[in-house]
């Protein structure tokens, strides 16, 4: 009866430790998951704010200063290198090779908003339910300048198909 006792005492602490065991590493997986998406967030948001701070400069007729922009810039693509999921990677390499080929300025934008999207997929765990449309009226504050420019796109997909 005492060795039966034993054995369940034993068998309790090693069970209880294994437990221990387990708890902690799942703690150490989310703290690693967390670590990853607050440098993928900040990846995404650096080259958002590198967006707009171009923006911002053009609306102003102010001529950015290209060192510091193509700095941040290379700075963006590393971190986006690094912690981007796939179909974010993706879409900013399609972007960025539009604006290096001489593509039409509406096929660029439609490129990097095809970017903006899949950042705000990969954020929101593919819940969100903005469109490209939605993000130029965001960006020009302008119906008649977006559906200009949705026109343009559409024409312009349409002859690539």
């Amino acid at each position: 009866m005492e060795e039966e006792h034993l054995i369940s005492v034993i068998l309790s602490i090693i069970i209880a430790f294994m437990g221990w065991l387990m708890q902690r590493k799942t703690e150490r997986i989310k703290i690693m998951e967390n670590q990853l998406s607050e440098k993928k967030y900040k990846a995404y948001a650096d080259m958002v704010g590198l967006f707009f701070s171009i923006l911002k400069d053009a609306k102003r007729e102010k001529k950015s200063n290209q060192e510091e922009m193509m700095d941040k810039m290379l700075e963006s693509k590393k971190c986006i290198f690094m912690y981007g999921s796939d179909s974010v990677i993706k879409a900013f390499n399609k972007w960025l090779c539009t604006t290096t080929t001489n593509e039409a300025q509406t096929t660029q934008l439609d490129a990097f908003l095809d970017f903006m999207i899949e950042i705000r997929k990969d954020m929101s765990r593919n819940s969100t339910k903005i469109s490209k449309y939605d993000l130029l009226i965001n960006l020009t504050q302008n119906k008649d300048e977006v559906n200009r420019l949705w026109s343009e796109i559409s024409k312009i997909k349409k002859q690539q198909h």
